[in-house]
């Protein structure tokens, strides 16, 4: 691509300073701004987790038995 083609596109970077700032702005209406974090939550992985629980292994005890019992 050329220099002036590249200009013309955003880059992930550039996209998520721009969420960040309107995120962060005051002179933005809450919607908007609750919207920018939604989006950067989600390219961040963040939506509907709830970290410490799924940063935590989980633990299973087989205790030898034929009988399956996994959650």
């Amino acid at each position: 691509m050329t220099d002036a083609k590249q200009k013309k596109i955003a880059d992930k970077e550039e996209i998520m300073e721009f969420l960040t700032n309107v995120m962060r702005s005051s002179e933005v209406g809450e919607k908007d701004r609750i919207g920018a974090a939604f989006r950067l939550g989600r390219y961040l992985g963040l939506e509907g987790k709830d970290s410490e629980r799924e940063s935590l292994p989980q633990v299973i005890i087989y205790d030898g038995t034929k009988q399956d019992k996994l959650p």
